[in-house]
């Protein structure tokens, strides 16, 4: 698992003009998700997490929208332990058509009713999306933690 976040680096370097704008982020998550990680045989130890919504742990009013793959890890017995989150996360200064937008966070697991390629394409036609298509991202980063 330790290796995950640089394999989601590597799958982004992959795809053209990603990071420089929000185009290309579920191009990026669609790819990192052929590669497997040893998780356990469970419906919610594999998911992904799209949300969005004003963040206050910056210097700098900001607008975050990410998409996070959350990997369970167990230990010898079999037993929960954690899980690692990695997240593909872009940040927006918060303008005043942002300020106005009502945070989201949608969940899907591939136990659902909706498959994952529908759910990603889904993603990519949210509101939000056009509305940040607009705008130019302060930062793009891919982070990795345990929770």
């Amino acid at each position: 698992m330790e290796a995950a976040a640089r394999a989601a680096r590597r799958v982004a370097e992959g795809v053209e003009g990603f990071g420089s704008s929000l185009s290309g982020l579920t191009q990026a998550v669609r790819s990192f998700s052929a590669i497997e990680f040893e998780v356990p045989e469970l419906p919610d130890a594999d998911g992904y997490l799209f949300q969005y919504g004003k963040v206050n742990w910056f210097s700098e009013p900001t607008f975050a929208v990410g998409i996070v793959r959350q990997l369970e890890v167990v230990d010898s017995a079999g037993e929960h332990e954690s899980y690692v989150q990695v997240q593909f996360e872009f940040r927006y200064p918060l303008d005043g058509d942002l300020e106005s937008v009502a945070s989201h966070s949608e969940w899907w697991f591939p136990d659902g009713e909706v498959p994952f390629n529908s759910w990603l394409d889904s993603v990519n036609r949210a509101p939000i999306m056009g509305l940040l298509a607009a705008k130019v991202p302060r930062d793009f980063e891919i982070s990795q933690e345990q929770v």
